[in-house]
C-alpha cells in the first residue's frame, strides 16, 4: 500500500512537469518529432504560426512553424510574404523539404507559372505524402488545370483531392469548387467527355447534365436531382450537395397578383421614368391577369410609396429608379418585408437582402463583358483607359476584379482627363489592345492618338461612344473599333425596333431605358427562378439576364464592330 501511495505522490509531482512539455510542440512525450505536424491540416492563421516562430527555441521547430506560416499565407493571398519566409529556410529535414516543395508548387500555380508548377509537382513522391498533403498536392494540380482552362482535368484533380479530405468544411469547399467548374463549362464539354473507368467523374458529369437539361424548367429540376441521387447514392455530392444547389429543393414558382411600379414621373427625371414605364407596359402587353399600380416617386415620398404598395396588397415592387430612393429601401428593408423587390438601380450600399434584386444598365456589366471579350480574344496585357470620374472608378474596378479572376494579375488602368494622358500611357505600356470608356468625340481623339502612335492596338469601347448622332464619316473613322451595347440594336429591321425608334426620336439612351423597362417586366415574372436557380437566365432586350452575387442582375453584352462604314454584330 505504501508503495502505491508513493507512486501516486510521484505521479502528482510529475504531471505538472509533463503537461507543458506535451503542449510545447517541440518533442512529444513519446519522442516523435514535432515536424510530423506538417502531415496534418494547418487550421490556425498565419499570425498564430508567426508568433510560434518567435516563442520557439529549437531550430527544427522554428522551421516547421515557418513552413506552416508560409502554407497558410498562400491561402490568405499573402504570396510575397510566403515567398520571403521560404527564402529564409535552409538545412531542412527531408520531411520539411517535402512539405516545402508543395508550398512552392502552389505559389507557382497561383502566379500562373503553370509549366514550373507542373515540374515541381512531378518531382514530388506521392507515396511519401500523407492524406492531408495529397489533398494540397491535388489542389495545385487543379489550379494548374484551371489556369489553362482545362475544366475536366481540374475536376479530375479535385476528385482526387476529395478522396484525401476528412475535414467537413474543406470537403464542402472542394465540392462547391468542383461544381463551379462544371457550371462554367459549356454543354458540349459536359456531353462529350468520356468518364470510362472513373465513377466519380461520371457522377459529376451526370449531375451537370441533369442540371443543364432542366435549368429552364425549375419545377422539374428538383425531381431530376433526386433521380441523380438515386443513380449515384455513394457519390460525394450525394452525401454533401453543392451549396448552390440546396436552394433548388425549396424552389417555388413565381406567382404574383399585383405589382407596384415606383418611378419618377414628374419633374426633371420624368422623361427617364416615363420611358422605362413605356417599355414595361409594352412588354406586359395585353396581360390583364396581374394588376399593376404606378406611383410617382417625385410626388410621393419613397416611404409613403412603400407603405401604399404594402397596404394595397402588392406582392412585388419594380423600382425605385433613383439612387437615393434605392438607398432608402436598403436602409429600411422591413418596409418591404413579404414583397419581392426588383430595384431598377444599384448603389455603393447595395447588399444581399432577402427577396430583393438590383437591375440596371450599369457600366460594371460592360466592363466585365469587356474583360471577358479581350481574354477570349487572346489579349493578355490590356490597357484600360477610363475618365477621371465616378464612372471611371466604377468601370476600372469592375474590369480589374474580372481580370484578376481570369489572369490572376492586375490590368493596366489609366485615368485620363485629356488625350495627353493617353499619349503618355501609350509610350509607357506594352499593351496589344485598349479598352476605352469615352464619349464619341473623346473616342475620335483617342483613336487618332493611337493611330498616330503607330501602335497597331486593337480598340474596344463601351456603349458610351455609341450614339444616334454618329455620321457615316464617324463610322468610317472608327473602322475596326469593337464596342459593346444591348443586343436590341441588332434588331433594326424589326417592327418593334422601328416603333421604339419613333417613340424615342431615335435617342439611343432612351431606347436603352425603354429596353430596360421591357426587361423589368420579364424579370419580375421570373423572380423566384432567378433567385433560387443558379444559372437561370432570361433572354431580354438588354441582354441575357441572370442573378449574380447579392442578386445583382448581370447582363451578357452583344459586341459590334465598325467595318467600312457599317456596324456589324459580332455575336
Amino acid at each position: 500500500m505504501s508503495i502505491l501511495l508513493q507512486g501516486a505522490k510521484f505521479k502528482k509531482r510529475l504531471m505538472p512537469l509533463l503537461f507543458p512539455m506535451m503542449l510545447a510542440g517541440c518533442t512529444n512525450f513519446f519522442g516523435s518529432s514535432f515536424t510530423n505536424v506538417l502531415k496534418n491540416d494547418a487550421n490556425a492563421s498565419s499570425d498564430f504560426y508567426m508568433n510560434k516562430i518567435e516563442q520557439t527555441q529549437e531550430i527544427e521547430d522554428k522551421q516547421t512553424y515557418t513552413l506552416l506560416a508560409a502554407r497558410v499565407m498562400v491561402t490568405e493571398n499573402k504570396v510575397p510574404q510566403a515567398e520571403a519566409l521560404l527564402a529564409e529556410l535552409k538545412d531542412l529535414t527531408p520531411e520539411q523539404q517535402l512539405d516545402k516543395s508543395i508550398v512552392e508548387a502552389h505559389i507557382s500555380a497561383i502566379k500562373n507559372k503553370n509549366s514550373l508548377a507542373a515540374e515541381q509537382l512531378k518531382a514530388i513522391d506521392l507515396t511519401k505524402l500523407s492524406a492531408s498533403q495529397k489533398s494540397r498536392y491535388y489542389e495545385v494540380a487543379a489550379r494548374i488545370a484551371e489556369n489553362k482552362r482545362e475544366i475536366i482535368e481540374a475536376v479530375k484533380a479535385r476528385i482526387q483531392k476529395d478522396y484525401n479530405l476528412t475535414d467537413v468544411q474543406r470537403k464542402q469547399e472542394n465540392i462547391d469548387r468542383t461544381w463551379a467548374l462544371l457550371r462554367s463549362a459549356n454543354k458540349g464539354t459536359i456531353n462529350n467527355t468520356s468518364a470510362e473507368g472513373n465513377v466519380a467523374l461520371a457522377g459529376w458529369l451526370a449531375l451537370a447534365k441533369a442540371y443543364n437539361d432542366n435549368m429552364s424548367q425549375p419545377a422539374q429540376l428538383n425531381k431530376a436531382l433526386e433521380d441523380w441521387k438515386a443513380s449515384y447514392p455513394n457519390h460525394s455530392a450525394a452525401y454533401m450537395l453543392p451549396t448552390e444547389l440546396r436552394s433548388v429543393s425549396n424552389f417555388q414558382q413565381t406567382q404574383l397578383n399585383k405589382v407596384t411600379l415606383l418611378l419618377p414621373l414628374s419633374g426633371d427625371a420624368s422623361l427617364i421614368g416615363s420611358t422605362v414605364k413605356a417599355g414595361f407596359d409594352d412588354s406586359r402587353g395585353a396581360d390583364t391577369s396581374m394588376q399593376v399600380e404606378t406611383i410617382d416617386t417625385i410626388a410621393t415620398p419613397i416611404q409613403d410609396a412603400l407603405s401604399q404598395a404594402k397596404q394595397g396588397g402588392s406582392s412585388a415592387i419594380v423600382g425605385p429608379l433613383l439612387k437615393p430612393n434605392v438607398d432608402a429601401v436598403i436602409n429600411n428593408a422591413s418596409a418591404v418585408q413579404g414583397m419581392d423587390v426588383l430595384a431598377l438601380n444599384s448603389t455603393h450600399n447595395s447588399r444581399a437582402i432577402n427577396q430583393m434584386c438590383y437591375y440596371g444598365l450599369s457600366p460594371e456589366d460592360e466592363a466585365e463583358s469587356a474583360a471577358d471579350k479581350m481574354w477570349n480574344d487572346n489579349i493578355r496585357e490590356p490597357l484600360v483607359l477610363v475618365p477621371q470620374s465616378d464612372l471611371g472608378q466604377r468601370t476600372a474596378s469592375a474590369f480589374n476584379v474580372r481580370w484578376q479572376q481570369l489572369a490572376a494579375t492586375d490590368a493596366n488602368i489609366v485615368f485620363f482627363r485629356s488625350t495627353d494622358d493617353v499619349s503618355v500611357a501609350l509610350q509607357s505600356g506594352a499593351a496589344k489592345a485598349v479598352y476605352v470608356v469615352a464619349t464619341d468625340s473623346e473616342l475620335v481623339d483617342i483613336k487618332s492618338t493611337i493611330d498616330n502612335a503607330n501602335k497597331g492596338l486593337q480598340i474596344y469601347a463601351s456603349s458610351r461612344s455609341n450614339t444616334s448622332n454618329s455620321t457615316p464619316e464617324y463610322r468610317l473613322q472608327m473602322n475596326g473599333v469593337k464596342f459593346s451595347d444591348i443586343p436590341f440594336f441588332k434588331e433594326s429591321d424589326s417592327s418593334q425596333y422601328q416603333k421604339i425608334l419613333q417613340a424615342t426620336n431615335g435617342d439611343y439612351s432612351l431606347m436603352r431605358l425603354y429596353a430596360m423597362g421591357a426587361d423589368a417586366w420579364l424579370l419580375i415574372n421570373k423572380f423566384n427562378e432567378l433567385r433560387q436557380v443558379p444559372g437561370y437566365s432570361v433572354s431580354g432586350l438588354t441582354g441575357t439576364l441572370s442573378a449574380g452575387p447579392n442578386c445583382n442582375i448581370e447582363r451578357s453584352m452583344t459586341w459590334y464592330q465598325y467595318q467600312d462604314g457599317n456596324v456589324i454584330p459580332l455575336n
